[in-house]
């Protein structure tokens, strides 16, 4: 009968194969993920150990693009400016998970664009997370005409009228 053989284990630590079943991707990947010290590992007895934490924290593909150097400031060209709509409102009583998941699904959907915009954002303020800010950005040469702006944001307030409470909202508009 054949021995099986013993392999190290250390409390809080797991080997490459299990890492790589941990995290859905190769061995060789996590390999590489060290190799590039986006995880960190020490070498015991020959194998690489890797804090446990380390693997379920890991996130293999980073969202978004990583800058190695911060953005320019940018000034349109051929006199083109920048318009934005900031709306600052609060959250209905007891529905932030459900805006979240409200708010998941049109991000799935793809609704909601408001035509011409070039940017979206819905900001969970961190002081209070009953109040958001929603950010609408255009450049002036694609901002849509007023009517087919108040339409948009009509057909928004609709969708969302049992989420968020709109008595509240406060619309600054800038340039």
């Amino acid at each position: 009968m054949a021995e099986e053989k013993v392999y190290l284990r250390i409390p809080g630590r797991v080997q490459i194969k299990e890492a790589a079943t941990i995290l859905g991707v190769s061995s060789d990947s996590v390999h590489r993920y060290i190799k590039q010290g986006r995880l960190h590992a020490e070498k015991i007895d020959g194998r690489y150990m890797i804090p446990e934490q380390e693997v379920t924290h890991f996130q293999s593909n980073p969202r978004g693009r990583l800058r190695t150097e911060p953005a320019n400031w940018r000034a349109y060209r051929a006199g083109a400016k920048v318009r934005a709509m900031h709306i600052e409102i609060q959250v209905q009583p007891n529905q932030q998970a459900a805006l979240q998941v409200k708010l998941q699904t049109a991000l799935d959907a793809q609704e909601h664009l408001f035509p011409g915009t070039m940017q979206r954002y819905i900001f969970v303020h961190s002081d209070n997370p009953d109040a958001i800010t929603i950010q609408l950005i255009w450049k002036d040469t694609e901002l849509p005409d007023e009517t087919t702006l108040q339409r948009d944001l009509e057909t928004f307030r609709a969708e969302f009228a049992d989420l968020l409470d709109w008595q509240t909202a406060r619309y600054t508009t800038m340039q």
